[in-house]
């Protein structure tokens, strides 16, 4: 099922990347904050797409991880919380 679901991820940017490159061949100017360029509206598109994508999987990669760090903090919370109540539920031997 995950190895389906990569295949249709790549498979949608492949497609997006082709509609895009496809349609759009006119120069444009871009203007950023040290320089300007000449791209193709096609290029830009792509690689404003790809930077999108790139920070969306970081964003989602960071709270994956702030979720997973949680969860093993709370297991291990668990665990010593169910030692502490057999601790006092068992019987003492003397």
């Amino acid at each position: 099922m995950k190895y389906i679901f990569i295949a249709v991820i790549i498979l949608a940017i492949i497609i997006v990347g082709v509609t895009i490159g496809a349609n759009n061949d006119q120069l444009i100017t871009f203007n950023y904050l040290i320089a300007k360029s000449e791209l193709r509206l096609s290029s830009l598109v792509a690689i404003l797409f790809g930077f999108g994508l790139i920070l969306g999987w970081f964003i989602t990669a960071f709270f994956y991880l702030k979720v997973k760090l949680q969860n093993i903090a709370l297991n291990r919370k668990l665990k010593r919380q169910a030692k502490q109540i057999s601790e006092l539920t068992l019987p003492k031997v003397e």
